[in-house]
């Protein structure tokens, strides 16, 4: 099955520097927008847990069934905990671009494991797909890390 390269880009979050500064404060909605800092700690703890997963799957978006359920079950942990997350305001558009991301290689994943192997061109779009949203996920990392 296909080969994603060999960076992993959830690990980047796990190298932001943890001395971000910044309050917390209370969203229209109720709910408590994070400060810079609880933001940083909270998406490396699920980075982590992630990694861990996409480490074990060496890079492969659906080598076999059982590790495409796995690796669709990190996704959608690693979704449920960003959407858990309030962003602090300088970095929503970064936390959205990071959701989005997430979930489009997670439909990426999902159709090149029903993909007949012999059909090229459904899998070489999902890879483009993946590569592209992993490519966002990292640009927004980048200026996660940029602002803090």
């Amino acid at each position: 099955m296909p080969r994603v390269g060999r960076r992993i880009p959830f690990l980047l979050l796990v190298v932001l520097v943890l001395a971000v500064g910044g309050c917390a404060s209370e969203a229209k909605d109720g709910s408590r927008t994070l400060s810079k800092r609880e933001y940083i700690a909270q998406a490396n703890e699920l980075q982590q847990d992630a990694t861990k997963v996409f480490s074990a799957l060496g890079g492969r978006l659906a080598p076999t069934p059982a590790a495409a359920k796995q690796h669709l079950a990190a996704f959608d942990e690693l979704i449920a905990g960003y959407d858990r997350l309030h962003p602090p305001r300088d970095w929503r558009d970064e936390h959205a671009t990071l959701l989005k991301s997430l979930r489009t290689m997670r439909q990426s994943v999902s159709i090149v494991s029903r993909a007949s192997a012999r059909n090229r061109r459904v899998i070489t779009l999902q890879v483009g797909r993946y590569e592209a949203a992993q490519t966002a996920f990292e640009q927004a990392v980048r200026s996660i890390n940029a602002s803090r």
